[in-house]
């Protein structure tokens, strides 16, 4: 490529990993004339930041904690990164290219179970596949390009899983404030009317009948009292100020709706 990029190719072609780990550029003069980068080892390792090897044995000890492998089965890695391989001691008697093999077509089975399961998409199932595929030959570019698709795929659906959850959490909590906050209202409403009822029949042995029949006349009597003794009950939580006579005017018709107040 005329202004660099030749990187990501050599990396995705050869090592069997996508273009999203890489993190410098060879240039037109690193091209010979088959189209092939001619980089010396080490130029290439420095360019490659990402380890398959690393990832896959994440996956299959990830698949060991779900009990697809016993727990004497032991996973790690030989070479050095990003040209290391992965080692499975206790599979079987000896690791080698026939126990490579059977592990693959396991793999494989694993993968068809899951999804026969309604388990294709879990993070079980990308995992399973991702190392199905590494074992199978993750030098070949397709196999190779898939394994990266397959985790950054895995990466995103967990990250949005996560988010969801977050987001459930959060409105679950936010229901629970709600809830709360409706409680604490409906104490202090009921609070309120029984001050209110109390002021109500305290006015009526004051000022009579006649005056308290009205729910104007009724509403300033209680203000009144009110104002003098401060219940607090009835004062506005902000300022500490007693509620205005129109609002006890509109509680005491809905008391005497409900056969509170005469």
């Amino acid at each position: 490529m005329k202004y660099g990029g030749v990187g990501m190719v050599f990396g995705k072609i050869n090592h069997g990993l996508t273009t999203n780990y890489f993190s410098e550029i060879f240039y037109e003069s690193q091209v010979g004339s088959d189209g092939v980068p001619v980089v010396s080892l080490q130029a290439a390792s420095k360019a490659i930041l990402y380890d398959i090897a690393s990832e896959i044995s994440v996956a299959l000890r990830f698949l060991q904690g779900r009990e697809w492998f016993d727990a004497n089965v032991q996973f790690s890695t030989t070479g050095l990164p990003p040209f290391s391989e992965i080692v499975v001691d206790g599979w079987r008697a000896e690791w080698g290219n026939s126990t490579r093999v059977d592990l693959e077509f396991y793999l494989e089975d694993l993968c068809q179970e899951l999804e026969l399961n309604d388990l294709i998409y879990s993070q079980e199932w990308y995992y399973a596949k991702a190392s199905y595929l590494y074992f199978k030959d993750h030098k070949l570019p397709d196999h190779a390009m898939t394994i990266g698709i397959l985790l950054s795929q895995m990466w995103w659906k967990l990250e949005q899983e996560d988010a969801a959850i977050r987001g459930r959490e959060n409105q679950r909590s936010l229901d629970r404030a709600n809830l709360a906050k409706k409680l604490r209202m409906k104490e202090q409403a009921t609070a309120k009317d029984t001050v209110l009822v109390m002021y109500w029949h305290r006015a009526l042995q004051e000022h009579g009948a006649e005056v308290m029949k009205r729910d104007s006349n009724a509403a300033q009597a209680i203000f009144a009292m009110a104002t003098e003794r401060r219940p607090r009950e009835l004062q506005i939580r902000s300022s500490g100020k007693i509620i205005g006579a129109e609002a006890i005017r509109k509680r005491l018709v809905e008391l005497r709706r409900q056969g509170k107040i005469g």
